[in-house]
């Protein structure tokens, strides 16, 4: 154990390609006071090689590799934090990486007084070959209340597990992510931590980019998808998922986001009966959460597909309800 204030924990399935790019971006203007643990989930590929020879090629980072037979992204999180002692642990994908600033202007917010819950970080999605934009803006902290509070009055933020640092105990209270789902667990670590305390977004220049255009994430898997959400629906059905007073409404329209994800990635995926019948069991979520604008959209996905289908892309004819 380190006793470090900070860990950042990269789980890696089958990314020998880009393992060594997320592990380089983790620079820091002065001494670094971290520690890194790369949890390759059962790689068939050299993800593990290739992890071990960026660390070598970075001595500054206290850093190692732990192998696991594979048991999903949550699992191999959890693996990483039971592997540490500090004070908080960050998740990184092992596909997406930090932007130069990024982990300096972390390693001064956890160590506030205010000891955030959950610290997000500012991403800007990009595709290889993609020329950045990161801007020259000042940073920004901003704190809210807790987790829905930042959903709500920092709607353009990423809430995922590519650019979260949530405080150790808070994690370990949780139970960690769930290892029974591959998709949205960060969502349900989330939700189930969204009176845990105060959150804080990090931002007003990009500090994290997150890969997109890979067709084996599992984000778009649409059963992974499904499996997830409703997943969450079960959660939410069960009181798992409390919130602070007041902000009961926020988690509504937040949950009808999901949903609405949920539905539009049905029919992505080629499954417009699926979504149909997703969307006629939901719809009351829809209500509840005011989401008019995809209440009066999904029905019509299928035609604005052929209008606009940079905005309402569609798979016709991929498979089978």
């Amino acid at each position: 154990m380190s006793g470090a204030d900070l860990c950042i924990i990269i789980p890696v399935y089958n990314r020998a390609a880009t393992v060594g790019r997320a592990i380089a971006s983790l620079k820091c203007a002065g001494p670094n006071p971290i520690e890194v643990v790369v949890v390759d989930d059962g790689s068939s590929d050299d993800s593990a090689q290739a992890a071990r020879a960026a660390l070598a090629l970075n001595p500054d980072l206290r850093g190692r590799v732990i192998t696991q037979t594979n048991a999903g992204p949550g699992a191999a999180r959890n693996t990483g934090a039971a592997a540490t002692d500090a004070r908080y642990l960050a998740f990184l994908d092992s596909d997406d990486y930090w932007l130069p600033g990024a982990l300096d202007a972390l390693v001064e917010a956890i160590r506030t007084a205010e000891a955030p819950a959950l610290i997000f970080l500012k991403t800007v999605d990009a595709a290889d070959g993609d020329t950045l934009a990161t801007g020259s803006e000042p940073m920004t902290a901003r704190s809210h209340s807790g987790f829905l509070e930042a959903v709500e009055r920092d709607p353009g933020t990423r809430y995922g597990s590519c650019n979260v640092a949530v405080r150790a105990d808070v994690f370990a209270g949780l139970g960690g992510y769930a290892t029974d789902i591959r998709c949205s667990e960060d969502t349900d670590l989330f939700l189930r931590a969204a009176a845990a305390g105060p959150c804080m977004v990090l931002g007003g220049r990009p500090l994290v980019v997150h890969h997109v255009g890979r067709g084996d994430s599992l984000t778009s898997n649409f059963p992974s998808v499904l499996e997830g959400f409703e997943r969450m629906l079960r959660a939410e059905g069960e009181g798992r998922y409390p919130c602070l007073p007041g902000d009961a409404d926020a988690k509504a329209r937040f949950l009808g986001k999901c949903t609405a994800h949920t539905i539009r990635e049905a029919f992505v995926a080629g499954r417009p009966a699926k979504g149909y019948r997703l969307l006629l069991r939901h719809t009351g979520l829809l209500v509840r959460a005011q989401s008019w604008h995809w209440l009066m959209r999904l029905p019509i996905f299928p035609l604005l597909s052929l209008i606009r289908p940079q905005s309402y892309p569609m798979r016709w004819a991929a498979g089978r309800d």
